[in-house]
């Protein structure tokens, strides 16, 4: 008998609803299903709206009694916000959220690189906007809600799946025990943890890496734009990483990386998380403005994808399919595409207009899709979370070339050390190369068009290609730069 919580979760700035469980004894003899779909996120609820939108019901099944718990996926794109506006969510998103365009890195103390991401006056949305997770997933069940092609169960909670000639055979579990529901097709959006994909036995490919980060919700009061900081090697959390964002309702987001060794056990203490919270706040000359710990976790960077969405009549989204690192936003905007590439897909599937061969269509593309996305973010993810010591030394090298480690093997580059005063044409393609002296070490690579790009050291080759030409606003390699400001007239590949 599946018996979730019926606590409302713990929050300083939402308040949760806790909603009643939906129990087969209350209602009629189910009938088969033309959809199921297996998970109340984004990615489940973005999936239905977009059946509805094309004619076809579906049933959302939540293992959960209310909305997930934390901030979560916070920075959505432009390309979301559309797909959000076509099923009706993206106006209380512009209403609520906090719109940007800007990001900042820092490198022990130091600005480094600005990123500035295209913006005009007559675009409909920002290149980004943050708002926190459990407001999305309002936004969305309310129009779940208001629609009549979908049902919404609470409480209701996937053990089995069975499958048949041309259909499903579900057990769900609820409060009062299970039943069984049959449906022609299943949605498998459960999340990361997916347990229809481990039930199934499906293996993902790709990768984890080293490295744990602590994710922080604080509310507090600075005096700072909307922009995305990075701190890279500060003296508090020296060789690692700090990502800082603006949430709504006075709510600030803080990502750091924790040393090796350190397990999420004793990162997650309260004196641990005061300690580097007050560290960062000080760093960024704010020490002793008072916060308030809403929310904390630990998460590591994987890339990861199964290698077909489409099992027989099971379909995986979202991060059921894949696991992408939150380096670049991919995570819960990528599974907005993959929703609104599905829905269209399977609604003429479900309809008979189109055979179920129709769907090996959106598995290569969003497979494909995923697939890139791993071999860009893994760039990212390389830099951000080194995999290895002497990967993360040449990193650290080539970021400060005048002050090398002692622990370090000299580092080569294809880019001159210091600053230059020559300028690059906009026509001309450069491919910087980094390498260190160490035996085994692979050489890295990356190409990037520039209107103007002067090399002020190694480390705005590796800023550049890291955070600017893998941004998700646009396509990977090469992309559109141009001049931005930067500390002592310097300008920058955006």
């Amino acid at each position: 008998m599946h018996t979730p919580t019926t606590q409302a979760r713990p929050c300083i700035y939402y308040t949760y609803e806790v909603f009643k469980p939906w129990l087969a004894s209350a209602n009629p003899k189910q009938d088969r299903k033309k959809v199921v779909v297996v998970g109340s996120g984004p990615a489940g609820m973005v999936t239905a709206l977009e059946l509805a939108r094309h004619g076809v019901a579906s049933v959302v099944l939540s293992a959960e009694l209310q909305f997930s718990q934390g901030s979560r996926a916070i920075c959505f794109t432009r390309r979301s916000m559309e797909i959000l506006q076509q099923v009706g969510v993206a106006d209380r998103i512009t209403e609520g959220g906090l719109p940007w365009r800007f990001g900042n890195s820092y490198y022990r103390g130091q600005r480094v690189f600005r990123m500035e991401a295209p913006h005009d006056a007559d675009d409909r949305f920002f290149p980004i906007i943050n708002v926190q997770q459990q407001f999305m997933e309002e936004y969305l069940h309310d129009a779940c809600q208001a629609n009549p092609l979908i049902e919404f169960r609470w409480g209701n909670k996937v053990n089995q799946v069975d499958q048949k000639d041309g259909y499903v055979v579900l057990e769900v579990d609820t409060p009062e025990g299970p039943y069984a529901l049959e449906s022609d097709w299943v949605v498998a959006a459960d999340g990361g943890r997916s347990g229809i994909r481990t039930a199934m036995n499906l293996q993902m490919e790709g990768a984890s890496y080293e490295g744990f980060f602590v994710i922080a919700d604080i509310r507090i009061d600075l005096p700072l734009p909307t922009e995305r900081l990075a701190y890279f090697d500060p003296d508090w959390n020296p060789g690692n990483t700090i990502l800082m964002h603006r949430e709504p309702h006075g709510i600030w987001r803080v990502d750091y990386q924790l040393p090796e060794g350190e397990t999420p056990e004793q990162a997650l203490r309260p004196e641990s998380l005061k300690t580097r919270i007050n560290a960062q706040l000080a760093m960024i000359g704010h020490a002793g403005t008072p916060w308030e710990m809403d929310w904390s976790s630990v998460y590591s960077a994987r890339t990861l994808t199964l290698p077909d969405f489409v099992h027989g009549s099971v379909i995986f989204t979202g991060d059921a399919a894949h696991l992408l690192p939150i380096f670049g936003v991919r995570g819960a905007n990528t599974a907005f595409q993959d929703a609104q590439s599905l829905g269209w897909h399977l609604a003429l599937v479900a309809k008979g207009l189109a055979g179920k061969t129709l769907l090996s269509n959106h598995s290569a593309e969003r497979v494909g899709a995923a697939r890139e996305i791993v071999t860009e973010s893994g760039k990212s993810t390389r830099f951000m979370t080194p995999p290895a010591k002497d990967f993360a030394c040449c990193a650290m090298r080539c970021s400060h070339s005048h002050s090398p480690r002692p622990s370090c093997a000299p580092c080569t580059t294809g880019a001159p050390r210091g600053h230059m005063n020559t300028r690059t044409p906009c026509s001309t393609t450069r491919a910087t190369t980094t390498a260190c002296s160490r035996p085994g070490l692979p050489t890295v690579r990356r190409r990037k068009t520039c209107a103007w790009a002067p090399m002020t050291s190694c480390w705005t080759t590796w800023v550049a290609a890291l955070t600017c030409c893998t941004s998700p606003m646009h396509p990977p390699f090469p992309r559109r730069c141009k001049p931005s400001s930067m500390p002592h007239g310097k300008t920058a590949c955006l």
